[in-house]
């Protein structure tokens, strides 16, 4: 671990930022059609439990990271090898944000090739891993407000471009119940609240140790309320069919914004938020995986940030050789292993720490 200490604030942020993600630009939830900002919606009230279990872990082993009490509490040999199965869940994340970012960017940069995209995106990420959670924060701090003013002034752009139809979210529960907690269950849940078990491995660097539920649900809450409002927003502009058909639907919206002919083509705010976004998301997701193999191996984390780094970029290029295979790829992943990640072994985790607690109680 470093011996680093970031604030309160600058965990919010990065929380914030990297619930948005791509996850804000990609039409999620398109299963449940007009109603996905419903299943959004719940995705959220069920990320929350998550984060107090994660809470839960942490409070138990407050100086320690995921990887670290995996092994206090399951055993040396069994809690790394989990501990193990997590680093490679990590950086898959990583990749999978990696190919995200390779999808969209063509939008802007017609012809560019995939390796050109990915290198440029994971070279900053690289040397912000080399700098450290320290300067990671801060400058999630500062680039938050950008991300929050400029998100402010969009949907005030959208509203006077008079293009919002409240019609086309009705009727409301069209799909039904059952389709949209099924799209709940297999999509917006895991992603991007489930994820937010990546901070397991940061929340050991706050300064105070006592506000991290606190700060992690508000920075769930959030950036969750803003998710679900954009992706409203998105369906009340363009329709459910054509939000769901559009690869960014984010970018359709805001292609859309026309104030007397003179406020218009406001593409560069998009792209720039598809970045700073993507950055984080993938910055995260590498560190947790760095900072995972360096308490493994016992190595310094910078000798695995470019092994690591590697690993991700080639992976998000070999996984899928198109974007419908990159999608369709998702959604099996989302629905089948992120769960086990995201849900089943931290409440192993629990169940287990808590039964050897009262095993020893009861030997005392």
């Amino acid at each position: 671990m470093e011996n680093v200490k970031i604030s309160s604030y600058q965990v919010f942020t990065l929380i914030y930022i990297f619930v948005l993600g791509t996850t804000i630009i990609f039409p999620i939830g398109a299963d449940a059609e007009q109603a996905a900002w419903i299943s959004i919606l719940l995705g959220l009230v069920g990320g929350l439990p998550l984060l107090i279990m994660y809470y839960y872990l942490n409070k138990q082993y407050p100086n320690l990271v995921l990887t670290e009490y995996c092994i206090k509490i399951l055993g040396k040999h069994i809690g790394t090898i989990v501990g193990i199965i997590y680093i490679l869940f990590f950086l898959y994340g990583a990749a999978r944000d990696v190919r995200d970012a390779m999808e969209l960017v063509p939008l802007f940069l017609d012809g560019t090739p995939e390796w050109a995209i990915g290198t440029v995106l994971m070279l900053p990420v690289l040397f912000g891993l080399f700098l450290g959670i320290e300067v990671i924060g801060r400058t999630s701090e500062i680039l938050f407000l950008y991300i929050l003013f400029t998100g402010i002034i969009m949907v005030i752009f959208v509203f006077f471009s008079d293009v919002v139809k409240l019609e086309n979210i009705r009727p409301v529960l069209e799909p039904g119940w059952g389709t949209i907690i099924r799209t709940t269950r297999n999509e917006t849940w895991m992603a991007p609240f489930g994820e937010i078990i990546c901070f397991t491995m940061i929340f050991a660097y706050l300064n105070k140790s006592k506000s991290q539920l606190k700060v992690g649900l508000a920075g769930v809450i959030c950036g969750g309320v803003v998710l679900v409002f954009t992706h409203f927003l998105t369906i009340a502009v363009l329709g459910g069919e054509i939000r769901n058909s559009s690869i960014a639907p984010l970018l359709s919206m805001v292609q859309k914004i026309n104030i007397g002919h003179f406020v218009q083509r406001l593409d560069s705010i998009f792209m720039i938020w598809l970045i700073v976004n993507a950055y984080f998301k993938i910055t995260i997701f590498m560190y947790a995986a760095v900072i995972g193999g360096a308490t493994i191996f016992k190595v310094s984390k910078n000798r695995l940030i470019i092994p690591f780094g590697l690993i991700s970029f080639f992976t998000s290029i070999l996984f899928a050789r198109s974007y419908t295979a990159h999608m369709a790829q998702s959604d099996i992943v989302l629905e089948n292993v992120y769960p086990i990640f995201s849900l089943y072994i931290p409440f192993l985790l629990c169940i287990v720490y808590f039964v050897r607690q009262r095993l020893n109680k009861m030997g005392k």
